[in-house]
């Protein structure tokens, strides 16, 4: 099983949301109606006594199952499968610098890490808002710890909810220093002035103005710096812990739902999945086109874990398929239709975030799962659920 994101929430989302599935048929109720009454909600407690903040959970769920559709009157050999996941935003110390060139230009020096999700790469566009300037104007040197304050690095999908709320303490450092040359040269009050444009203007009478350039010039040095404060975890009994060793309690929880409308060829097991309607809780969304792009990537990671990506061992341990020619990644034309839709919520991250690069994947392969079980009449035990397997399950033959 693929592990390259979100490590074992997928897994576990896999078998859980199936069993959610069966007890809803054990006690007779409609699966999205079961979930419906067991979802967490502002003020639960979770099994540590951490009472939760407010939560767009039940949210997500309505908008999954309303993109999704009844389908109306499905073929025999299709079904819609729904699973709700989850992931934690985890605090850390993060640091960053944010200096202005003598040209209005800003450039950010962070030890965050790049590995394709975009997420550093966003953080200009944070800058440029903090400082009125243009996000292209603002470069970005990253990954080097030895030039740039500490970073925890890529992982979790934590990296706007602490790198980003570095970045934007040193660009609010940069600001008041703007601001307070501003005053000074305009003759305002600072509470007055906005940065915008490239300028520093007194609201409502944008002809008193300066250059954000003129002002570097003026200053000399222009040098921000911040971390934020990091957040504690909630409070909670971890009585029933051994010690406290992570993530008993947890803050910002992501909140997910998807559905899965999949067709099944019963004669050989092969599963196609239509489509799929994702929709998540994951705080205010500060870049759309990225935010919707992990969604995306998630989703189709989601599935190739869901019918296709396993690792085969020999008898000594060896792995047979290591190679893309065997290990079968999904491609373009095996992607479903995906939907997307955000819930947005303040949370506790800058500007009201949480993290969205791995929560996609979580509950995408049980979804498909109890959209499969529905066609063929019984959960297939193990994944990936290649077509050997759903055909065995489909006929009651253990695995």
């Amino acid at each position: 099983m693929t592990t390259s994101s979100s490590p074992t929430a997928p897994q576990v989302c896999w078998g859980l949301e199936q069993h959610m599935d069966e007890v809803a048929a054990a006690i007779g109720m409609d699966p999205v109606d079961l979930r419906r009454r067991t979802l967490i909600e502002e003020g639960a407690e979770g099994p540590t006594r951490q009472v939760f903040e407010k939560v767009g959970v039940r949210d997500t769920l309505e908008r999954a199952v309303e993109m999704i559709g009844d389908g109306g009157e499905l073929p025999d050999d299709e079904a819609i499968g729904v699973a709700v996941g989850w992931w934690p935003c985890m605090t850390a110390p993060s640091g960053a610098y944010v200096q202005m060139n003598g040209d209005g230009s800003a450039t950010i020096v962070t030890g965050a890490q790049e590995n394709g999700s975009g997420a550093v790469m966003a953080m200009p566009v944070f800058v440029g808002q903090e400082l009125g300037i243009d996000p292209n104007d603002v470069s970005i040197l990253y990954q080097d710890t030895d030039v740039a304050p500490w970073d925890m690095g890529s992982c979790g999908s934590q990296t706007t909810f602490n790198s980003g709320r570095a970045i934007l303490a040193a660009a609010q450092e940069v600001r008041q220093q703007l601001l307070d040359a501003a005053a000074e040269q305009l003759e305002a009050d600072r509470d007055d002035l906005e940065l915008a444009d490239g300028v520093a203007r007194v609201k409502g009478s944008p002809d008193r103005s300066v250059a954000i350039a003129d002002l570097v010039g003026e200053i000399g040095t222009v040098h921000g710096k911040g971390s934020g404060e990091v957040l504690d975890a909630p409070s909670g009994d971890t009585g029933g812990c051994v010690g406290r060793l992570g993530n008993e309690t947890f803050l910002a929880p992501q909140l997910i739902t998807q559905a899965a409308h999949v067709k099944v060829d019963r004669a050989t097991g092969v599963v196609r999945v239509l489509r799929i309607a994702a929709a998540h809780d994951s705080g205010r969304i500060l870049n759309r086109a990225g935010a919707d792009g992990q969604v995306l990537g998630g989703v189709v990671m989601g599935v190739g874990l869901a019918l296709s990506e396993g690792t085969m061992l020999d008898d000594q341990g060896r792995q047979r398929n290591p190679h893309l020619l065997d290990y079968k990644l999904l491609t373009c034309s095996d992607a479903p239709e995906i939907e997307v839709a955000w819930v947005e919520y303040d949370s506790v991250g800058p500007r009201g975030t949480k993290g969205v690069g791995e929560p996609p994947q979580v509950p995408t392969a049980g979804a498909i799962a109890n959209a499969i079980s529905k066609v063929i009449g019984r959960h297939v035990p193990r994944l990936p659920m290649t077509p050997e397997r759903v055909w065995e399950a489909s006929r009651g033959i253990s695995a």
